[in-house]
């Protein structure tokens, strides 16, 4: 199942940093989109709390853009993304009020870490097997990506399970977001919204990685019908790709409310 490559968690947060000298539109233009929307929900005052799905969506989006993107270098090192931005997330430790967040974020960063590392080193991937099938990513959204389970030959309990892990998968990715933007434009933000943050993504981290395991990415790469081994099936990027034609953004929606 393709959806393993669309929750590689930390792309958003890269874009916003060690990659965005090298942005050009409509990838920068939908970046400062989902940063101005995620700014003005954390300043609000609101209660942070599970998103709804144009917030998914807007995530969802970027991430596969900026995937397919960032596949075009066959050398790019996904791995060593991950511990590039240890020691920006570390900084956040410097505002006391912060650490419980700091070390919440750590933690999920730890768990997307060995996801991707377990789909790499599986005997199926390689690192340049693994981004070769990222750059074939179907430019696909959230709306649609979520009705393509229709017709996915999978059970109910295992098509939600792949929602929910992705959904958790986006949520990491929201609040790695949040965490920026207080960072970077060094924002006073109450006790209450980031705690509220710090929650958020300390119960996503968890259900990720329980998915994770259930789905089998985690599991003894001896198990050959493991989800993990299934994730980049040739025919299913080719549906998926084909759904991405079909207009199915009408029928997710009424999925998406049920």
């Amino acid at each position: 199942m393709i959806a393993t490559a669309k929750n590689y968690g930390v792309i958003c947060f890269q874009l916003r940093n060690n990659l965005y000298a090298q942005l050009q539109n409509p990838l920068k233009k939908d970046l400062k989109g989902l940063s101005t929307d995620i700014k003005r929900l954390i300043i609000s005052g609101k209660k942070i709390k599970a998103q709804p799905v144009e917030m998914l969506s807007q995530v969802f989006n970027l991430r596969i853009k900026a995937i397919k993107w960032l596949s075009a270098d066959i050398n790019v090192d996904y791995l060593k993304m991950f511990n590039d931005i240890i020691p920006q997330i570390e900084e956040l430790r410097a505002d006391k009020k912060l650490e419980v967040l700091t070390d919440n974020i750590l933690f999920a960063l730890r768990c997307n870490k060995r996801v991707v590392e377990s789909i790499i080193n599986s005997c199926e991937f390689s690192p340049d097997t693994f981004t070769l099938n990222l750059s074939q990513l179907p430019d696909i959204t959230y709306p649609q990506f979520i009705a393509s389970f229709a017709f996915a030959n999978l059970d109910d309990e295992t098509t939600q399970k792949i929602v929910d892990w992705t959904n958790a998968s986006l949520h990491i990715e929201f609040v790695l977001v949040a965490a920026d933007i207080i960072r970077n434009e060094k924002l006073k933000i109450s006790d209450k919204t980031i705690n509220e943050l710090a929650f958020l993504i300390a119960n996503a981290a968890q259900e990720y990685a329980a998915l994770a395991t259930d789905l089998g990415i985690l599991k003894s790469l001896s198990s050959k019908k493991s989800f993990s081994n299934a994730s980049f099936d040739s025919s299913f990027i080719k549906e998926q790709k084909q759904f991405a034609n079909m207009g199915l953004n009408d029928f997710a929606a009424n999925l998406l409310k049920e």
